[in-house]
């Protein structure tokens, strides 16, 4: 059973150490997970028709050595030798802007989602109450707006919700709200 000159042990090695590289863990199925083809070296054993100088005998008319002359021919013998192999196999990656975490390709955002969660690269999805690229700024509910503000002291207002101490005179207002 010789593919194109590759003997049968060197088949089963190549499906073998080949198999644990095909075997991913990612779903590629899953659209954060892209693949690309991959070219790899493998040393293989391969048989090849080796020539060689046949001599044999046949009668002839030379007196001097008893009417039996010298003849040669090519034969040929199966040989073997060591050569490399250029395989391929297909490869499974996370997509730009995801990271492997175990069998999936999670988002990845390089700005931590302080109060909320990654949900594609770079886009954090907020907590309530919470806005901002990385969800650090705390936004004021229009329900809780206190009607007449200007805008200046409404950024006033939203420094003072997101300060961990909540104190209503940094307001300027005099009062709590």
């Amino acid at each position: 059973m010789a593919t194109d000159g590759v003997s049968p042990h060197a088949l089963l090695w190549l499906s073998l150490s080949g198999l644990s590289s095909l075997v991913s863990p990612l779903n590629p199925d899953d659209p954060n997970v892209c693949s690309h083809w991959e070219s790899y070296a493998v040393t293989v054993q391969e048989s090849y028709a080796h020539p060689f100088d046949q001599v044999y005998y046949t009668r002839c008319t030379d007196i001097l050595n008893w009417f039996k002359c010298t003849r040669h021919r090519i034969s040929y013998k199966t040989a073997y030798r060591r050569g490399v192999r250029t395989m391929y196999r297909r490869r499974s990656q996370c997509c730009p802007g995801f990271y492997e975490s175990g069998e999936l390709c999670v988002p990845l955002c390089t700005e931590e989602c302080a109060h909320g969660r990654c949900v594609s690269p770079d886009t954090c999805q907020c907590e309530p109450g919470w806005g901002g690229l990385d969800c650090s700024s705390g936004v004021v509910d229009p329900k809780d707006r206190v009607p007449g503000l200007d805008a200046a002291l409404e950024a006033r207002l939203r420094t003072a919700i997101i300060h961990p101490r909540f104190y209503p005179n940094r307001l300027g207002l005099g009062h709590a709200l």
